[in-house]
């Protein structure tokens, strides 16, 4: 699984504490900030370092350590031209990946044109699993079941499962989810218990997300050679 990050979350609004709570609950080191210092102290608790400071000034965004992060969050809700000018700096500082929240969709337009490398619009996603998304990439190709706690989405065969059987593979035991269709070459079926997985095969599976999750890591590490 992906290793602890640095992340810089930029604007402690409602959206943006969300986003801090269930990143520090996912074990990551969160660098928080706004230029409200009552919202600082609410997040002092919650995270590793927070700072007030206005996220439009590059010098003191690089006192706090911006530069070194892996990601940033601009989750500025209150002003679109704090969200722009803070993202353009962001970007200048060679984040790998600034994601930045948008109001409109001709926000989100000069967002991407100013350096975000994803915009994101909070009335339709959540806080909470964006962070999920930004620690665990490999949830974005998965959809949940309304009600249910279980994930769906493909994957693709590992070293591992090539040549073998869902019978012989034991699937379920071994990769902690249930294989629902294969998708060969463009042609879905149903898979038998006897259905041998071939190279470039595809797999819907399904499960919970810490299934989902113990499914991904061993996948990875067949495909790393560990």
């Amino acid at each position: 699984m992906d290793s602890k990050q640095t992340i810089l979350v930029v604007g402690l609004g409602r959206f943006g504490v969300s986003v801090c709570e269930k990143l520090a609950q996912l074990g990551q080191h969160v660098i928080a900030v706004d230029i409200d210092k009552q919202r600082v102290e609410e997040v002092a608790e919650v995270v590793e370092y927070c700072a007030q400071l206005d996220a439009t000034d590059e010098d003191l965004l690089l006192k706090v350590g911006a530069k070194e992060a892996d990601i940033a969050v601009v989750a500025i809700g209150n002003s679109v031209e704090a969200s722009i000018l803070a993202t353009a700096i962001l970007k200048g500082l060679n984040i790998p990946k600034v994601i930045a929240r948008a109001q409109t969709a001709i926000h989100g337009r000069i967002l991407s044109r100013v350096g975000a490398h994803k915009v994101i619009f909070p009335e339709r996603d959540a806080g909470k699993n964006i962070a999920e998304t930004l620690v665990n990439p490999w949830l974005s190709a998965f959809s949940a079941i309304p009600g249910g706690g279980v994930l769906v989405g493909e994957i693709e065969a590992s070293p591992g499962m090539v040549g073998k059987s869902l019978m012989e593979l034991e699937f379920r035991k071994t990769y902690n989810g249930i294989v629902l269709l294969f998708d060969r070459k463009g042609s879905r079926f149903l898979p038998r218990p006897d259905s041998v997985i071939q190279e470039g095969d595809r797999l819907l599976v399904a499960g919970t997300d810490e299934d989902i999750a113990k499914m991904i890591e061993k996948k990875d590490k067949e495909e790393n050679g560990k």
